[in-house]
This record gives structure tokens, sequence and C-alpha cells, in this order.
């Protein structure tokens, strides 16, 4: 896949901003991995604390679900920043990045990420309001065992990309 030649001259300032100085080289990968750290860390925190919650099927399920909202927010910050600082690293190299196998596969895994998070949210949700039934912590534990998966496969696949571009 070749990159038109359009986006490749209007990336072409920020490329040569981001190849030409190292603050800003660093601080946009520093921002790119404090959001991964921020949001998968609370994430896969979260997701170990959901699996004990389901194995137990806790009682004191509304403390439960405060916890998911009060985790959901900070995960959705360092996904902004993942987001924002992801963009910057890809225009830094867009003519290497756009036709990489490898960067679409991570960006299809990380919307599969987003899409099991929205889904683990409202099972968190529907346990506040139905009373704990089974099925809704069986969709808890698959979500928080694929949010584990899917994390750990973004994360290798940045790595892998970051080698191959």
């Amino acid at each position: 896949m070749e990159v038109p030649a359009s986006i490749v001259s209007v990336a072409q300032p920020w490329a040569d901003l981001f190849a030409g100085s190292a603050a800003v080289s660093t601080t946009v990968q520093f921002l790119h991995l404090t959001g991964l750290l921020v949001a998968g860390g609370l994430a896969l925190a979260f997701d170990r604390s959901a699996l004990r919650a389901a194995a137990k099927r806790m009682h004191d399920r509304g403390s439960f679900v405060r916890e998911l909202d009060a985790v959901h927010g900070m995960v959705l910050f360092g996904l902004i920043l993942v987001v924002l600082s992801g963009f910057a690293l890809m225009f830094a190299d867009v003519e290497a990045i756009l036709p990489s196998r490898v960067f679409w596969w991570k960006m299809g895994t990380f919307l599969l990420l987003l899409l099991n998070g929205f889904a683990i949210r409202r099972a968190g949700v529907r346990l506040l309001g139905d009373g704990g039934n089974s099925r809704h912590w069986d969709a808890l534990r698959r979500g928080s065992l694929f949010s584990i998966t899917l994390w750990i496969v973004v994360l290798f696949l940045g790595v892998f990309l970051t080698g191959a571009a």
C-alpha cells in the first residue's frame, strides 16, 4: 500500500520536528507509554478484581460497580493519551506505519479492546440492576479474561511495530 503524497506532505513538518528533536520524540513516546501504563494497569487490576468477584458471586455489587465507574474514567483518560500520542507517532513516520500490516493488526486489536471495555462496563451495570444474575457475572468474567489477553496482544504488536517500522 502506497501512502498518498498529500498525507505524506501534510505529515512532513511533524515528521521533521519529531526526527530533529529528542525532546519532542521522547515526550511523545513517554505520553504513549504513560497512557498505556495508566489505562492498561488500571484495567488489568480491575480485571483481576472482576475475576475474583465473579468467582465469589460477591454480594456487595454496589461497591463493585462504583469501583468500575471510578476505574472507567481513569482508563478513558489513559486511552485518550494513547490515541493522541499514537497519532503523533504514526504521523512521525507515516510512510512506514500506514502500510504496515502489524499496525493494522494493532488497530484492530485496539478496537476489540475498546468494544470489550464497553461490554465489561455494561455487564457491571447490569449486575447492579438485576440482583447478580449469574449470566452477567459470566459475561464479566469472560470480558475480563478477554481484556487481559487483548492488552497483552496490543502491547506485543506495539513493540513488534516499533522493531518492524
